[in-house]
C-alpha cells in the first residue's frame, strides 16, 4: 500500500477510538468507521474448526557420509591395535612371571602400550558418538544398514534441524522434503542427531534420502515434519498475519469495524498459513472473524498511532485523593 493511502485511512481513522490496554507488542484495540473500511480495502473472514497434524518447518542439507566411514575406519584401526596391546600384555606377564625371562621394562612397556591404545581407542569412539551417534557410529562400524546403504549409493544421509524453540514429543518415521527447484522427496527417520548443526541452534536429526534421487552434497533443503497427533484447532491465512517485533499476531474483529491486535504464538506453520491448536489461554477460536485483507496496512496505521494514544493515556489524571 502506498504512502498516500495510508494517510487516507489515517485520516479516515477520525472517529476511532484507542483503548489503554494493549495485548499485543504495544498495540491497542482499534474502530474504524465505514469510510476507513473502504479506504483500506480491509476484509474479514471466519476461522473454521478443523483438526490437523501440526507441522514444523526445519531445514535440511544433505551430508557427505565420508567423514563417516573415515572415522570409523580409525576406530576399527585403533580397536585392533588395542587388542593386540592386550595380546603383548598377557605374552609380557608370562615371560615375567617364568623366571623373568623379559625384564620388568619390559612388562612395564608392554602395560604402557595398552594403556595408550585403550586411550586412543576411547578418544576416537567418543568423538565418533558425538557426532554421529550411537545408532549411525554402531552401523558403521558394523557395516550394517544404513550405513551399508550410504556406501554403496543406495541411499544418501540428511541432517533435518529444527528452528530455534521448536521441538518434537517423537520424530516422525517420514518427512517430506523439498529442493530448491520444488521437487518433493520422502526421507526416512534413522536416529537424533547428537549435537546441532554448525550455524543452526534448533535441535538435528538424522534421515535418509532414497537411492533413486540424485542429489549433489550440501543440497539444501526445506522439510516439513508432523510435530505430532492431529489436533483441533484453526487455521489462519498467511494474508492475516504480520510480523511485530518478532511476533506473529492478527487483528481479531470484535465488532463492526472494531479490531483487536491477537498475537498467535503456538502457531505451527503448514501449507496453507499458521494452525493454531486449541489449548489453554488461546485467543483464537473458532467462529472468530479476523483481518484478512488490509492487515498490513491496519497494522501499519496502528503503530503510527501508538505513540499519540500513549501519550493522551499518560496526560490522563488518575484516580484518586489528592489528600
Amino acid at each position: 500500500m502506498s504512502k498516500r493511502v495510508i494517510q487516507c485511512l489515517a485520516a479516515a481513522m477520525a472517529a476511532a477510538f484507542w483503548v489503554p490496554m494493549a495485548l499485543a507488542a504495544g498495540l491497542a484495540p482499534i474502530k474504524l468507521g465505514p469510510q476507513a473500511l473502504s479506504a483500506g480495502q480491509i476484509r474479514t473472514a471466519r476461522l473454521r474448526r478443523l483438526e490437523s497434524a501440526p507441522q514444523l518447518s526445519a531445514y535440511g542439507i544433505v551430508l557427505n557420509p565420508g567423514p563417516l566411514a573415515t572415522r570409523a575406519s580409525q576406530v576399527i584401526t585403533a580397536r585392533a591395535q588395542a587388542t593386540l596391546a592386550r595380546s603383548e600384555v598377557r605374552r609380557a606377564a608370562v615371560l615375567y612371571r617364568a623366571h623373568h625371562n623379559i625384564s620388568q621394562a619390559a612388562l612395564q612397556s608392554a602395560q604402557t602400550g595398552l594403556e595408550t591404545a585403550a586411550a586412543t581407542l576411547m578418544q576416537l569412539k567418543t568423538r565418533m558418538l558425538a557426532h554421529w551417534g550411537p545408532k549411525l557410529s554402531a552401523a558403521a562400524l558394523s557395516g550394517s544398514a544404513p550405513v551399508r546403504g550410504l556406501e554403496t549409493g543406495a541411499a544418501a544421509l540428511v541432517e533435518v534441524s529444527l528452528p530455534l524453540g521448536q521441538e518434537l514429543e517423537r520424530p516422525p518415521a517420514n518427512a517430506l522434503a523439498t529442493t530448491p527447484d520444488g521437487e518433493k522427496i520422502w526421507l526416512r527417520f534413522v536416529s537424533p542427531a547428537p549435537r546441532t548443526a554448525a550455524g543452526v541452534a534448533g535441535e538435528s536429526l538424522f534421515y535418509l534420502m532414497p537411492a533413486e534421487i540424485s542429489m549433489p552434497i550440501g543440497t539444501p533443503l526445506t522439510v516439513a515434519l508432523a510435530s505430532r497427533a492431529r489436533e483441533a484447532g484453526v487455521l489462519v491465512p498467511r494474508s492475516a498475519v504480520v510480523w511485530d517485533h518478532g511476533e506473529l499476531l492478527v487483528f481479531r474483529e470484535t465488532a463492526p469495524g472494531s479490531f483487536l491486535p491477537v498475537p498467535i504464538r503456538s502457531s505451527f506453520i503448514s501449507g496453507d498459513g499458521y494452525f493454531v491448536p486449541e489449548s489453554p489461554g488461546t485467543l483464537l477460536h473458532p467462529g472468530d472473524r479476523i483481518v484478512t485483507g488490509g492487515a498490513a496496512l491496519l497494522y501499519s496505521v496502528a503503530a503510527q498511532a501508538a505513540p499519540a494514544a500513549k501519550a493522551a493515556q499518560a496526560s490522563k489524571p488518575k484516580d484518586g485523593n489528592d489528600d
